[in-house]
């Protein structure tokens, strides 16, 4: 357990750079450095597609360049909407090395979420596809670009030879190299990467991190893992979702390790490949351990499970914990989330079984967590509460400065919304959350932002949507309604289709639909949402 730091801003940033939380690498020069060092050693494996560092490294060269020679400058920022392809860790790779702001965002967003998130970024570059498992990103970029009102935004499109008018093709590995010279990556404390992530604002939240806070988190990974450049990391999350921005390239990257990726999911072809390529770590949410636990079960990838696989972002079961175990894998909880940047609190993999099934990791070095009453005071150890981080990785503040006062104070404390216990050991429970989202798969979504959408259909009333119990995912999206006067029930297809039409993430439409007469509400108005999980399970 390590001491706690000061608490003045000025004496925080000199303790972190004191003891080594805090160095002076840039995130931008990593893969550079190491395809320097050792260009032939293997870096990435995605389907059929091997490249060494040195290969990685000269395409990112050439894509950075393209960027530059575009118009991107230092601090600008280069939006990144790919699935698993090489392509995705390239074009944020690219953005890093030129000094540009990384803006990866989940590929299950469409123009609802996409529209708010491009004209709070106000990009300088757009990375997408031509099409994704059907539909066409780049064109529905196209529709919400053609308004902006910040300047012109480059293009790069994914596929296919010939993109869209006004798209640039994504340059491949052997196209030549614009003659221009590169600007240096940004300085460690400066924003180099944007987040988008859901909260209880309907809107999803634009976080603002540092190279240095994710230094910091590789360095602790690296220590308590005992991870160096002999591990081979397994990606499965999504390469713009921090698990797989982390494990998909900070971490490698870090030690020199190699990677590979998983461009779809699917749990029995990961056993194989995991067995294949002979995997050593991951880190994702607790559907993608159920699975492969699955996959052994039968039979599957048996003759070399992941070693180490740490679950985190959604909730982890111990009994799901104690089945890895049971096949080989070796599996423990964490607890982090996007505004620390990666894992805040895990424990190593040679703790007995009991810690790492019940606890959801211990503080690490460097990093506080607290939990606080309803007025934002400490509690004894043990003690359940609202849970407020301290660290070398925590945000900068939110993109919406109302969103910084509320959740971040003077002190540098971030306030989570979950709720929790910290015992003498610095051992961490997670025992619920105050904030009003659903946690499918470790993707989190605004129950408010689809509450309004369903609204919106003439036939609803008011509507509560919740997170359902899932033994595969987590949760799912459950809905209640009530109707409007003299409105039949439209059906549960017929409202599906409707949310689809208003182009919302395809993982946000609820797969359960409950008519009521009323809403169990409080005094004050609000939504009973407990009742309505209880009224489910009745």
């Amino acid at each position: 357990m390590s001491a706690p730091a000061p608490t003045t801003k000025t004496d925080r940033e000199a303790y972190y750079r004191e003891h080594g939380y805090w160095t002076a690498e840039r995130l931008g020069w990593w893969v550079f450095d190491v395809a320097e060092r050792t260009p032939d050693r293997e870096f990435l494996v995605i389907g059929d597609l091997r490249l060494t560092y040195g290969e990685f490294a000269a395409w990112a060269d050439v894509l950075a360049a393209h960027l530059v020679q575009a118009g991107v400058v230092r601090g600008d920022r280069v939006l990144i909407q790919l699935p698993n392809l090489a392509e995705a860790l390239l074009a944020q790779v690219a953005a890093f090395r030129i000094g540009a702001v990384n803006v990866p965002v989940v590929p299950i967003y469409r123009e609802h979420e996409m529209a708010h998130i491009v004209y709070d970024c106000k990009p300088r570059a757009v990375v997408s596809i031509a099409e994704n498992r059907g539909r066409r990103p780049a064109e529905e970029l196209d529709g919400i670009l053609d308004g902006a009102s910040w300047g012109p935004v480059a293009r790069f499109c994914v596929g296919p030879d010939e993109p869209r008018p006004g798209w640039r093709r994504f340059p491949g590995p052997d196209d030549p190299r614009p003659a221009v010279s590169l600007p240096d990556p940004l300085e460690p404390d400066k924003c180099c990467l944007m987040l988008y992530t859901s909260g209880t604002t309907s809107a999803p939240k634009g976080v603002e991190l540092t190279g240095q806070g994710f230094v910091s988190n590789a360095r602790s990974i690296r220590h308590t893992m005992s991870l160096g450049a002999k591990d081979v990391f397994f990606c499965a999350s999504p390469l713009s979702h921090l698990a797989g921005f982390n494990a998909g390239v900070v971490w490698p990257a870090s030690m020199g390790a190699k990677i590979v990726v998983m461009p779809n999911w699917d749990g029995a072809e990961a056993a194989r490949i995991i067995e294949r390529e002979q995997c050593t770590f991951t880190t994702a949410a607790s559907v993608f351990l159920h699975d492969l636990v699955a996959a052994h079960r039968a039979g599957i990838g048996t003759g070399h499970p992941i070693t180490v696989f740490m679950s985190g972002g959604a909730q982890t079961a111990p009994d799901l914990i104690r089945q890895a175990g049971e096949v080989g894998i070796t599996a423990l909880r964490g607890y982090g989330m996007t505004e620390t940047g990666g894992g805040v609190s895990w424990v190593a993999p040679t703790e007995p079984l009991d810690i790492r099934a019940e606890y959801d990791g211990a503080v690490v070095p460097g990093s506080e967590i607290q939990a606080v009453d309803s007025d934002r005071r400490p509690l004894p150890p043990g003690e359940e509460g609202e849970l407020r981080i301290r660290g070398p990785q925590a945000l900068i503040g939110y993109t919406d400065p109302v969103l910084t006062r509320e959740q971040l104070d003077e002190e540098g404390w971030f306030y989570t919304g979950d709720l929790g216990r910290v015992d003498s050991r610095s051992l961490v429970r997670i025992t619920g959350r105050t904030k009003d989202i659903i946690n499918r798969a470790g993707e989190k979504f605004s129950a408010r932002d689809i509450e309004e959408l369903i609204q919106r259909h003439p036939a609803v009333e008011m509507a509560a949507v919740v997170g359902l119990p899932d033994e595969r995912l987590g949760e799912v999206v459950g809905a209640f309604v009530t109707l409007a006067a003299g409105q039949e029930w439209p059906g549960d297809s017929e409202m599906a289709a409707y949310l689809d039409g208003a182009r919302l993430a395809r993982q946000k439409i609820p797969t359960s639909w409950r008519v009521l007469t009323e809403l169990p509400m409080t005094a004050s108005g609000k939504v009973q949402k407990h009742e309505l999980r209880n009224h489910r399970r009745s």
